[in-house]
C-alpha cells in the first residue's frame, strides 16, 4: 500500500474545525471509527488517510488534502468513490473538489475510446469546433425525428443526438425508432460523402442496455448518448470498456452531485474528470447564459479538466449546451476554443428554413469563431 491517491476537499471554517473535519474524513472513509479508537499501529499508519495541507480559500472555507492508500480504490470506480466520498458525502458543507490518482491506478480506466484526436479523425474535421444538435421534442414520431436528423446532416452538422428525454418503453420500439433515424442519417452521409454521427439515447431496463448498445453498433452507428448519473457511472465504464464506441455523456440527474456549491462535488470534477474516467468521449454540460446557473468560469473549468493531461487517457470533448446562439459565437470561441462540441438545440432548429438552414448558419459561424480564441 505504498502508492497513494490524494483527495481534496473544501470544508467550512474556522481553521481548527476544518482540520478536525479533515481528520474525521480520513478516519470515516477508511476505518470508520472515532478518532480516539485504539487502532493497531499497522492499521493507523497503513490504512487511515493522512491529512496534509489545510489552506484557506475564498468565502471563509478551507481546502484540505487527504492521502489514501491507492490499493483501497483498486476494485473499480465504485470502490474509488466510496473511498473518497462515501460517508463524507453525507456531512453538510463537505465538497470534494479534486482527486489525483497515481498512474498505476489511472491505467485501470481505459477512458474515452476516441476522445478529441480520435473523433476528429473519424469525422475528418480539423481546425474548428464540432456542431451537434438534439433531436426533439418528446412526442415527435420516428419519421419526424428522422427528418430533423437528415436535414441537420444535409446542413453540415457533425453529431445528431437523441434528446435525453427521448426514451422507448420496450426494445421493439427502440429498434424501430433508432433504425428509422439511422437509415435517414446514413443515407445523407452516403449522398454527401461525409460523416454525421447519429447517437441514440441508450436507456431502458438495466438488463437490456447491453443488448440495445449492440443493436445500435450493428446498425453501423458509431456510438450513443448516455446519462451516467441515471444508468450508473460504473455501468457506463463497463460498457465503454467492453464495447469501444463514441459515448456522449449527458448531465441529467447529476445536478444532485454539484448544484449546491458548498456541498457535493466540484462541478468540473464530475463533468470533466469522472465522465472521462468512465469512457465518455464527449461531456455535455449547461453553458453559461442558458437556463441553468453555470458561470463562464465554471464552464471553462469543465472544459479544462476534460482536456487536461490525465495519465494515458485521451482528452475528451467539452460540449456546452443551452444559451448557444449565433450572436454569442465569439464568447463561445473565447471560452472553449476549437476542441469543443457546440451543442445547439432550439436556436438551431428554430432558424428560418429549419434544421438544414440552422446547421448551415452555425457551421458558417464556427470557422471564424474558432480563430478568435483558444483555451
Amino acid at each position: 500500500m505504498n502508492e497513494r491517491l490524494t483527495a481534496v476537499y473544501e470544508l467550512p471554517g474556522p481553521a481548527a474545525e476544518a482540520e478536525r473535519a479533515a481528520r474525521l474524513i480520513a478516519f470515516e472513509e477508511t476505518v470508520e471509527v472515532p478518532l480516539d479508537f485504539p487502532l493497531p499501529p499497522a492499521i493507523r499508519d497503513g490504512i487511515v488517510g493522512r491529512v496534509g495541507a489545510v489552506t484557506p480559500v475564498d468565502g471563509g472555507r478551507l481546502r484540505a488534502e487527504i492521502e489514501f492508500p491507492a490499493a483501497l480504490a483498486a476494485g473499480g470506480l465504485g470502490t474509488l468513490l466510496n473511498l473518497i466520498f462515501g460517508n463524507a458525502s453525507i456531512w453538510p458543507g463537505v465538497r470534494l473538489v479534486d482527486v489525483r490518482l497515481p498512474d498505476a491506478l489511472l491505467a485501470s480506466y481505459p477512458g474515452p475510446s476516441f476522445g478529441v484526436p480520435g473523433l476528429r479523425q473519424m469525422l475528418g474535421v480539423e481546425g474548428r469546433p464540432l456542431l451537434a444538435t438534439a433531436l426533439k421534442p418528446m412526442g415527435s414520431s420516428p419519421a419526424e425525428l428522422a427528418a430533423t436528423a437528415a436535414a441537420f446532416a444535409r446542413g453540415g452538422g457533425d453529431i445528431a443526438k437523441d434528446d435525453q428525454n427521448i426514451v422507448d418503453a420496450d426494445f421493439a420500439s427502440f429498434k424501430e425508432r433508432v433504425a428509422r433515424i439511422a437509415d435517414a442519417v446514413l443515407a445523407e452521409n452516403a449522398r454527401a460523402k461525409r460523416l454525421c454521427l447519429y447517437l441514440p439515447h441508450l436507456s431502458g431496463p438495466q438488463q437490456e442496455l447491453e443488448a440495445r448498445l449492440k443493436f445500435v453498433l450493428k446498425l453501423g452507428l458509431r456510438g450513443v448518448l448516455v446519462c451516467p448519473a441515471i444508468v450508473g457511472l460504473d455501468e457506463v465504464r463497463r460498457l465503454s470498456a467492453k464495447h469501444p464506441a463514441v459515448y456522449m455523456a449527458h448531465p441529467a440527474f447529476s445536478g444532485a452531485f454539484y448544484a449546491d456549491r458548498s456541498h457535493g462535488m466540484e462541478t468540473s470534477l464530475y463533468l470533466g474528470t469522472l465522465t472521462r474516467l468512465i469512457g465518455a468521449d464527449v461531456s455535455v454540460f449547461p453553458n453559461a447564459g442558458g437556463r441553468f446557473a453555470f458561470t463562464r468560469a465554471e464552464c471553462r473549468g469543465i472544459a479544462a479538466r476534460a482536456r487536461a493531461p490525465l495519465g494515458a487517457l485521451a482528452p475528451a470533448w467539452p460540449a456546452p449546451g443551452g444559451g448557444m446562439r449565433l450572436d454569442n459565437a465569439a464568447d463561445m470561441a473565447e471560452d472553449f476554443g476549437e476542441d469543443a462540441v457546440w451543442l445547439v438545440g432550439g436556436s438551431l432548429l428554430m432558424q428560418p428554413g429549419g434544421p438544414e438552414a440552422g446547421a448551415r448558419a452555425f457551421r458558417a459561424a464556427l470557422a471564424p469563431a474558432h480563430r478568435r480564441g483558444d483555451v
